[in-house]
């Protein structure tokens, strides 16, 4: 059923119908049938597929993970601080719903999910903290995910005034070099 090319459309359709609702309106109010009838679907199809609004959502956040991953997939993060901050903030800037989840702090819960996902990843493939213990790893992953996530959010928050490139460069510097080297 997977391969069949009417459910690949059907998903594809739900999906980008899904995104659209999300741009316009808060996450919590996307009903069933305002989907369906943005889709042009019946509701039991929409049920052939999800088994929730959830679902589809969760599909959408594996699917962003996997491709921010993929983007990323090259190199180790935490050896190359400058280089992620740069792909975060390239790769962010240009998925308005990414940006979203993002900048909006009633959204945590959700860009918890692709944290998770996104560290455990870390932990997995990156030769820089291999030897050390889970803890530790952790602390890293999550020092270096949450100062490049609120280094954007701040960005964007002021406006997008400084040109992404020397906010890139501050935010690299910053998380290589610490406080101290940059007062």
């Amino acid at each position: 059923m997977k391969d069949d090319l009417r459910v690949q459309r059907t998903k594809k359709l739900l999906k980008e119908n899904f995104k659209e609702l999300f741009l316009e309106m808060d996450y919590e109010k996307i009903t069933v049938k305002q989907l369906c009838e943005k889709a042009m679907i019946n509701r039991r199809t929409f049920y052939l597929h999800y088994d929730s609004i959830d679902d589809i959502l969760n599909e959408i956040l594996s699917e962003m993970t996997k491709k921010f991953l993929e983007y990323t997939k090259d190199y180790d993060h935490i050896e190359n601080p400058k280089r992620i901050v740069k792909d975060y903030f390239m790769f962010t800037s240009s998925s308005p719903l990414f940006e979203k989840l993002n900048n909006n702090i009633d959204y945590n819960y959700l860009r918890e999910i692709i944290n998770t996902k996104v560290r455990n990843f870390g932990k997995d493939n990156f030769k820089s903290i291999y030897n050390l213990d889970d803890f530790k790893s952790k602390m890293i992953l999550t020092y270096l995910n949450s100062a490049t996530v609120n280094m954007y959010r701040t960005w964007c928050l002021e406006g997008k005034k400084v040109p992404i490139e020397e906010t890139i460069n501050i935010a690299s510097k910053l998380i290589t070099d610490g406080l101290k080297n940059n007062l």
